[in-house]
């Protein structure tokens, strides 16, 4: 049986921060594009405990059986797509005379942040994905 190495625990891991950390920057550019919307609120993503999540799909029995979705709010790892992620209303600021409250200096941190973190996750996984290969005897 051929084993796909984007299933492993670690680099599904990975990919579901990758996937959450897209979602995120679209969140954070729905911002920025709305920055003159009259009383549009900021917004943002819940943050996911990938931690946790890891160890839970390290145990030896989600081996067997894949992980348990015990409660509506756990996140499905290895199933097909990505997690629905959730959006609140964060607002940056108190609101401008017409209601808003994006900063713009606040989104782009935020924008910047989530940049790096998905580079950092990028490349891990890739660097993951080569030592695994090397590994298994297919070379790097």
């Amino acid at each position: 049986m051929a084993m796909n190495l984007s299933d492993m625990p670690l680099l599904a891991m990975l990919k579901e921060r990758m996937s959450w950390l897209s979602a995120r920057q679209n969140v954070l550019a729905q911002n920025v594009s709305n920055i003159d919307t009259p009383n549009y609120t900021a917004k943002d993503l819940k943050p996911v405990n990938f931690e946790d999540i890891l160890k839970d799909s390290t145990t030896p029995s989600q081996f067997q059986g894949g992980m348990a979705v015990t409660d509506p709010r756990h996140i499905a790892i290895g199933s097909k797509g990505s997690a629905a992620f959730t959006d609140f209303n964060a607002p940056d600021v108190e609101a401008s005379p017409n209601g808003n409250t994006v900063s713009l200096e606040q989104e782009m941190i935020r924008v910047s942040d989530t940049q790096a973190e998905y580079q950092a996750a990028s490349n891990l996984y890739a660097k993951a994905m080569n030592m695994m290969r090397t590994a298994i005897g297919h070379g790097g």
